[in-house]
Parts: structure tokens; sequence; C-alpha cells
């Protein structure tokens, strides 16, 4: 008795071993365009210029982080929490099944971020269905790739964010 209890543990732990390790590998895929790889991410290119597409002000006077954006990042942390939350996570931290956005952002250029967030992609994990024909979101990938840019660059932390006025 006490044996197979013990193999039912090996088996849970293992096969959390195995989730992680393919979904680690799903995120490497993504971030370098590929489907498998072996190298880590590559290190975000240089910005061509100093302008960020966020607006954020922190404030910790208070002890406590309060964050005001500007409209465009607010609708993007608003769409973002209405449509992509659901496998990427709140804040975009990543789940089981998806990953995590702020990391993947960092790995990208903008120009694949609009292209994976149009027409989807597909995994050695799961597939991320292209939003294109979607009018919640497709109206929105700049506000969308704002957000979770100001995530990336570390200047929104997670939480709801509160607009500039």
């Amino acid at each position: 008795m006490k044996l197979a209890g013990l193999t039912n543990n090996l088996s849970k732990t293992g096969l959390l071993i195995i989730t992680t390790l393919l979904t680690g590998a799903a995120t490497l895929a993504f971030a370098n365009g590929t489907e498998t790889t072996s190298s880590p991410p590559p290190a975000p290119a240089p910005a061509t210029d100093n302008t960020a597409p966020y607006t954020v002000v922190c404030d910790k006077s208070s002890g406590q982080t309060v964050c005001n954006v500007d409209k465009q990042t607010y609708i993007g942390w608003r769409t973002y929490h209405a449509v992509c939350h659901v496998c990427h996570a709140q804040d975009a931290v990543g789940s089981s099944f998806a990953p995590s956005l702020v990391e993947r952002v960092g790995a990208i250029d903008k120009e694949r971020f609009m292209d994976v967030l149009a027409n989807g992609y597909s995994g050695q994990i799961g597939v991320m269905p292209g939003w294109k024909d979607n009018p919640n979101v497709n109206k929105k990938y700049d506000e969308l790739y704002g957000y979770l840019k100001a995530r990336a660059d570390g200047a929104l932390p997670p939480g709801r964010p509160k607009r500039l006025p």
C-alpha cells in the first residue's frame, strides 16, 4: 500500500517536471521564432530611438507603489485583462500552458509581436489563436504592445494601473 502511494507521488512529480521542461522549450522556440532550439532567448535588441511606446509615472511616496499610465497603455492593460490573461495569466506572467509575455516581449521585436498577435502561433505545447478577425483585439495591437512593453521594461509593476489625467 505504501509503495503504491509513493509511485503515484513520483508520477505526479515526473509529470510536473516534464510539463515544466516542455513549457520552457516552447518559450524558447517562440522567442527565437523557431520550433526547436537549445540556446537561450536572445537579448532584447537595442532601441533604435529613445521613445518608449508608453508613459508610466509611479509614485512610491505613500509606501505603496501607485502607477499612472497614458490612455493607450491603460487600454492595452484593459484589453490584455479582458482577453489575453485567460491563457497568459494576470499581469502577463505566464501560466502552465502559455508563456510569460513579460519575458517574451523583452526578447522579440515589435514586428514579430504584431505578426504573432495577428496570425497566431503553433508551438510544441499548444496553439495561440490569431486575433486579426476579432474587433475587440485587432484595433488595439499598439495598445497591447505598449502595455506589455512597459511590463517587460520594468517600468510598470504588476497590478491595475491608474490613468493619467
